[in-house]
């Protein structure tokens, strides 16, 4: 363990931190010895490039806040933040909830607590997503009809390469939870998928005030850092709350109409041929293309066009196996 990192760090809390060090001492005891400040900079390396030009959201320092060189208050003070600054946040750790900064010349993390997100990255493209790749990306909106569906076509993605994007509401998940006690967002993530926000009940956000719009992007919806607005609308009032709620919106640029087809020919055919390099392909869990055999041939279809799909997380060098996906997805997919 890198003792010289983690050795001054309890003994120069900032007053934010002090109040908080409770909660980040309980969930970075197994960090401080499992995720050293060496193998974090290595497991970010591929997301957050030094000199990087974009980032996931900007937020506004609400007190003095050290910038330290790992995701808790155990880890060294690089610098400090005053108050009121507004700074670039690259990442959210999945476990501490800190946020990876650049501040001057320093990288390093910030107590989230002390953070007020006013706003997503103005370089975000919100039809591809964090998918920075040439590969395309398959997503699925809404609910599967039941447990065996998702579980098939989760575990056969994971095993054939295909990194899904689920984009469950909050009534769903609450639905299974309460029929099968199962959280159907972790069990994704489990996989290898990712799991993004898609309201609480699927409302037409423009129809309600920021109150309204924040309540549907709260729990039981998953809690993330990325949203997909139902229907894909939204005016100022809709992409105000989204950025209060610290998060940015993900739509897509190749609609498959499979709820209006609910033909799994016609669904794959669109998803095949609709599809450029780093597209980002719209479907519904409750349709035919969320199934083995469907996946199966858009795969296929799309490396007869020589393009491939994004890949389930692997970690941050994409490489070994299949691991546990991040509640709070990077930047830069690793697809």
């Amino acid at each position: 363990m890198a003792t010289t990192a983690l050795s001054s760090g309890a003994q120069a809390q900032s007053a934010a931190e002090v109040k908080s060090g409770t909660q980040a001492a309980a969930s970075s005891s197994m960090n401080a010895t499992a995720q050293t400040p060496g193998t974090l900079n290595t497991m970010f390396a591929a997301a957050l490039p030094a000199g990087a030009t974009t980032y996931l959201s900007l937020g506004t320092t609400s007190a003095n806040l050290n910038v330290r060189s790992g995701p808790s208050a155990y880890y060294s003070i690089l610098t400090s933040i005053p108050a009121g600054t507004t700074v670039n946040l690259y990442y959210k750790h999945p476990t501490t909830g800190w946020y990876h900064v650049k501040y001057g010349v320093h990288w390093g993390w910030v107590s989230a607590s002390y953070i007020q997100n006013v706003g997503a990255s103005p370089y975000v493209n919100k039809y591809a997503g964090p998918n920075r790749t040439p590969r395309v990306v398959l997503t699925f909106d809404d609910c599967p009809s039941t447990l065996t569906s998702f579980d098939n076509a989760t575990i056969y993605a994971r095993d054939n390469g295909i990194g899904l994007v689920l984009a469950p509401t909050g009534t769903c998940l609450s639905s299974f939870k309460s029929k099968y006690g199962i959280d159907l967002a972790s069990r994704a993530r489990a996989r290898g998928h990712y799991v993004i926000n898609h309201s609480v009940t699927h409302a037409e956000l423009t129809r309600l005030s920021t109150s309204g719009i924040l309540r549907e992007l709260s729990s039981p919806g998953v809690a993330t850092n990325i949203g997909r607005p139902p229907f894909g609308a939204v005016n100022t009032t809709v992409n105000s709350a989204y950025a209060l709620k610290g998060m940015y919106q993900w739509f897509w640029d190749v609609d498959t109409r499979d709820w209006e087809n609910k033909s799994k020919t016609t669904t794959i055919y669109n998803a095949v041929h609709m599809a450029r390099a780093g597209s980002t392909v719209l479907m519904h869990m409750q349709w035919y293309g969320f199934s083995p055999d469907s996946l199966r041939q858009i795969k296929a279809g799309l490396a007869d066009r020589g393009l491939g799909v994004c890949r389930p997380f692997r970690g941050y060098d994409n490489a070994g196996a299949v691991l546990t996906s991040p509640f709070y997805i990077p930047q830069s997919l690793p697809c």
